[in-house]
């Protein structure tokens, strides 16, 4: 079950949440609930759009016989409806500037080809819809006057002010010769006069754009790299991670711009600005936490709430109480979700799940556990014990470590359960190496022209340091497992240690430079972990240190899991090191997940493949190949 969502209608005195659940056989119940936080009554909204910009009522939407969309104002108390607009030419869109406008995100469809033979125009044109293009418009529901505001090749976002007196449009367009090969230009338009100034031009490095309620300033997030590096805080001269996200102030009438995460390790998430306080919330990557932080906007201030949750995945603010609500999970428990009044710093508890999932469920100890590398940093990780736990006995233990760029979260339910893996007679080590955001700019740009490198000497100290330490773990039945570029740290590790006895690589990459030329996303991760490196101009980083062309460094047995239609990472990725590994002989297992992607998310699929790695960690570390043999039993061929 997931819980999140929260969202709080204007005058706090509702929330609306929403509810996920997966039942046996993979039937999946979603649900809207809105609750009263004075009496606790819940209802189930009705084609809710978004809450009422004053007081606590909803809009909602709904067709009418001649097609029209017809919105209404919805009391969530009675479920009294009081008509608001009809739109005859359904157009769709959401309501801003105080609910007086509606802003709408045009689709126009690109040129077609031939199906069975047409041309590819760019990497990303073998992508369905990417030619593409979104497009804005505004609908003023007093005269019913639509204006067409964008229309032509570039994608567009818009952002008004809540005045309604001014719109930020984001234009995106593509350049193919120039990292990070995506660029966006912001232009500040007067929605009476139709001026357009240019406030920033051509900044491939930023991402999303927010007004602040005074209707001048506008909250930029993006990468250390944007407007010119302005945010940039790492006396290493490394380039930066673009995962990295920082805060940046803009003032549109004067242009100046001011960096509020410079000196602020936490990576942001997302952001909110209260109407209530004038402060700014923040969720944010905080080391394995996702915490929310507050800054004070006269003194530049940033401080963490103290919240119950240590792993926050959503939250929102009320805009005119000092309000906010949040759900939460931890490392041993489930999802929770609560109210916190800002204005005297209590926290409320509004629901709990723990009870219903957690009832009859025995979670062995969880505890933190953090070294001092040999490059004098604090390396962060964690630990999960069995149940029934035996300090007297020798252990197995699995070591996991982080895939894409962000730290491995603090958080209970995952496709990889650390709690489930120590339930079947393993030690879990969770280690947050070097490369992952959420422990400031120079930690995170490890991760960029390394491939590896720094992250491997974390992992391997870690994992020895810790064998050392506990006397519990067997450390000659030390397993290691990652996904995506956690894969490819699978693959890459076994050709610089021996320490492990089993390792398991779900959808890694084992060759950067096929993966940079073939990969949906290739080209573009590589402008985040490669940074101004290719195949001509660095061929020792894109293939010579690979786990490819290292092959024959391989003595431990590995498991290669791929979805047969991934097309983050595309699966010659593991067939390419399975064959490698089979030429030399070597131990190793290929199993394919047929038309699943990067992510394995059909339930009875999923079982196998979570199934799979279960028994090859069986055979290897617990010397029992009877899980393994049942499902994948020996075929004589020869």
């Amino acid at each position: 079950l997931w819980a999140g969502n929260t969202s709080l209608s204007a005058g706090g005195r509702y929330m609306k949440y929403f509810t996920s659940r997966t039942i046996a056989g993979g039937e999946q119940q979603t649900a809207d609930r809105i609750r009263d936080l004075k009496t606790g009554q819940e209802t189930t909204p009705v084609n809710f759009l978004q809450w009422a910009a004053d007081g606590d009522s909803y809009i909602s939407w709904h067709k009418g016989h001649g097609g029209e969309t017809i919105y209404e104002y919805i009391d969530p108390a009675t479920g009294n409806a009081t008509h608001l607009f009809t739109d005859k030419q359904a157009l769709g869109g959401y309501w801003v500037a105080n609910d007086k406008l509606i802003l709408i995100n045009k689709t126009t469809e690109g040129p077609k080809d031939d199906e069975q033979v047409h041309q590819i125009l760019q990497p990303d044109d073998r992508m369905s819809g990417w030619r593409d293009r979104n497009n804005i418009q505004i609908l003023n529901p007093a005269t019913s006057q639509l204006s067409i505001l964008t229309r032509g090749q570039h994608d567009t976002r818009a952002t008004l002010s809540d005045d309604g007196r001014q719109m930020i449009l984001m234009v995106q367009e593509n350049d193919i010769t120039q990292r990070p090969f995506s660029f966006s230009t912001l232009l500040l338009l007067d929605m009476e006069t139709m001026q357009v100034d240019t406030l920033v031009k051509h900044d491939g490095f930023i991402g999303n754009i927010q007004w602040l309620p005074d209707n001048r300033n506008i909250l930029i997030k993006g990468s250390p790299e944007s407007l010119g590096g302005i945010g940039i805080n790492d006396p290493t001269g490394k380039t930066p991670s673009m995962i990295q996200q920082e805060l940046f102030l803009m003032d549109t009438q004067t242009k100046e711009i001011t960096p509020l995460t410079k000196d602020f390790n936490p990576s942001v998430i997302n952001v909110k600005c209260s109407k209530a306080d004038g402060n700014l919330y923040a969720l944010c990557e905080n080391k394995d936490l996702q915490s929310i932080f507050r800054m004070d906007m006269k003194t530049r201030r940033w401080t963490q709430l103290r919240l119950t949750e240590c792993f926050i995945n959503s939250f929102s603010l009320s805009d005119d109480a000092p309000l906010l609500s949040y759900s939460g999970e931890g490392a041993s428990n489930t999802y929770r979700i609560y109210t916190v009044d800002l204005k005297k710093d209590k926290e409320t508890l509004i629901h709990d799940y723990n009870p219903e999932r957690l009832g009859n469920i025995e979670l062995g100890e969880f505890g933190e556990w953090n070294f001092q590398s040999s490059r004098g940093d604090t390396i962060y990780g964690r630990y999960y014990l069995p149940p029934h736990f035996d300090a007297g006995k020798k252990y197995p233990m699995l070591v996991y470590y982080y895939g894409g760029c962000s730290p491995v979260g603090r958080y209970l339910d995952s496709y990889y359960n650390f709690h489930n893996w120590a339930a079947m007679g393993y030690v879990v080590y969770v280690i947050q190496p070097s490369g992952c955001t959420g422990f400031g700019q120079e930690f995170a740009a490890r991760h960029v022209n390394a491939y590896g490198k720094y992250t491997a000497d974390d992992i391997i100290e870690g994992t020895k340091r810790f064998c050392a330490e506990h006397t519990y773990v067997n450390d000659k039945k030390v397993g290691c497992l990652g996904a995506s570029y956690g894969g490819f740290m699978t693959m890459y590790l076994q050709t610089v240690t021996d320490i492990f006895a089993a390792a398991m690589a779900h959808a890694g990459i084992s060759n950067p430079a096929s993966y940079w030329g073939y990969g949906y996303w290739g080209y573009s991760y590589s402008a985040i972990s490669a940074a101004n490196s290719y195949p001509w101009n660095n061929p020792q980083l894109m293939s010579g240190d690979s786990p490819l062309f290292n092959a024959d460094k391989v003595h431990t047995p590995i498991l290669f899991l791929h979805g047969g239609a991934d097309t983050n990472v595309p699966i010659v990725e593991s067939t390419q090191m399975f064959n490698a590994l089979k030429i030399l002989g070597r131990e190793c297992a290929f199993v394919t997940v047929e038309g699943q992607n990067h992510h394995i998310l059909d339930y009875s699929k999923q079982e196998k493949w979570v199934n799979t790695y279960y028994a090859w960690f069986a055979k290897y570390l617990q010397d029992d190949p009877t899980w393994w043999e049942s499902m994948y039993p020996t075929k004589n061929l020869k």
